[in-house]
């Protein structure tokens, strides 16, 4: 029989880090049930646990003092290449969120996030995806793919790819996380089993010497960019 105390173990770990009180108070309670929260308000105790503890998701104020702005999450991310980091602001800026997702950022919100999306954010970008509002994603993921600011030196090179290497259902799959769809949703979508489609976005990074879905949507977009008038098709098989 399980203990409470080894039920609590099991949880993966949620690291807080903010200097605001009520604000760790309040990420913390909704999601107390799921995970072991742990709480930090200052940089220097952020880095002792990241170092660790290696928490499976950073909840990272973006005013923790000493952050360093944006540029402080790619210090933070590599103290513990594995957890997943979330990024919170009061005000939601487009140009931050790049910026976030390029120096290793897997989520941005606002602060004042709901409980029941806080615990849905957590849950997705510690499946491996990334979360930053649906209404936004494709147009993050254009930006992105042209390079608003580095220049378009980081995205996949689309001259050297293209999705006819891949078969009529990892064609399928690679549009719709181009259109920024959740592995559950494409199962849904095409009848498949989550499983299923894990195993095709393993062979889709492979073929296309993509990294990861992030790259895979800028590619996707990138192409639909440089090809408009022909969109590959979708169409169930």
């Amino acid at each position: 029989m399980k203990t409470k105390t080894s039920d609590k173990m099991e949880k993966a770990m949620v690291l807080i880090a903010s200097d605001d009180a009520k604000l760790r108070q309040r990420w913390a309670h909704g999601l107390q049930n799921a995970y072991a929260i742990h709480e930090v308000c200052d940089r220097v105790d952020l880095e002792r646990c990241m170092t660790r503890s290696k928490p499976a998701v950073l909840l990272l104020d973006f005013q923790l003092p000493q952050m360093g702005e944006v540029k402080g999450v790619s210090a933070i991310q590599r103290l513990c290449p594995s957890t997943r980091i979330i990024l919170f602001t009061s005000v939601h800026d487009e140009k931050e969120v790049i910026r976030a997702l390029r120096d290793g950022a897997a989520g941005y919100c606002k602060k004042e996030i709901e409980p029941s999306q806080l615990r849905k954010a957590v849950a997705v970008v510690q499946k491996g995806e990334v979360w930053v509002g649906r209404k936004t994603i494709c147009q993050l993921l254009a930006e992105l793919t042209f390079g608003t600011e580095t220049g378009p030196k980081e995205c996949p090179p689309l001259a050297e790819v293209c999705l006819q290497y891949l078969t009529a259902r990892e064609r399928q799959i690679a549009l719709l996380v181009g259109d920024g769809s959740a592995n559950k949703e494409i199962a849904n979508e095409l009848n498949i089993s989550e499983r299923t489609v894990k195993a095709h976005l393993t062979a889709i990074f492979q073929k296309l010497q993509i990294s990861d879905r992030l790259r895979l949507g800028l590619f996707v977009t990138g192409q639909r960019q440089v090809n408009p008038n022909k969109p590959p098709t979708t169409k169930p098989i």
